[in-house]
């Protein structure tokens, strides 16, 4: 970043710092597809890296009244950055260790349902790593749709939306879990054929 680069989000940070809402969406504009290669490439998913983008500038404008007394717009952002990006992928790792204690912690008592059992304990896993990457409204109302058995209109009076937005959150989120179930059966098809004897 150059020192005009510098000197301008500077600018933008004392503009928004007094609520200049133009002035945020100049500085988003200004860093979104910057931060977004970022983070990117750090957590493989496009609905995750959005989240985070979301949230870093969610916090931005929450804490504005601090941004006038920030000397280096360009480190503190990329600190906010890095400390959102950490937390979801030290959530990921905890998230792997608990699913590996648990398949330690697992002992069929038939061995006639042992096959089965094991299939639908790893559907149950990539759907939770599917639900994992949605974005929270859509992952709440799934949850609520499909593994608490409430209906749309119980799910809207809850969570306080309408019918409507329940649908469509309920319908991306299936979306959302059908493609990503296909491309890693897709994936795992790949790297079966990678293991095949010639």
């Amino acid at each position: 970043m150059t020192a005009r680069d510098s000197n301008n989000d500077a600018a933008l940070f004392r503009r928004i710092s007094a609520g200049d809402e133009p002035a945020f969406r100049e500085y988003f504009d200004l860093h979104k597809v910057e931060l977004f290669k970022v983070i990117i490439r750090l957590t493989k998913s496009q609905a995750i890296t959005e989240e985070i983008i979301q949230e870093i500038f969610i916090g931005l404008w929450v804490s504005r009244r601090h941004l006038s007394k920030v000397d280096d717009p360009a480190a503190y952002l990329y600190r906010i950055l890095l400390n959102k990006t950490a937390a979801y992928l030290k959530k990921e790792v905890n998230q792997e260790r608990i699913i590996r204690a648990a398949s330690r912690q697992y002992k069929p008592q038939d061995n006639s349902t042992t096959e089965l059992s094991v299939e639908a304990k790893e559907c149950l896993q990539w759907i939770e790593k599917a639900l994992d990457q949605l974005p929270p409204q859509q992952r709440i109302v799934y949850k609520l749709s499909r593994q608490q058995g409430l209906s749309n209109d119980e799910i809207a009076e809850q969570l306080h939306i309408s019918p409507h937005t329940v649908r469509s959150h309920l319908a991306k989120a299936m979306g959302f879990i059908r493609t990503y179930l296909g491309d890693m059966a897709m994936a795992l098809v790949l790297v079966a054929d990678l293991f095949r004897p010639n």
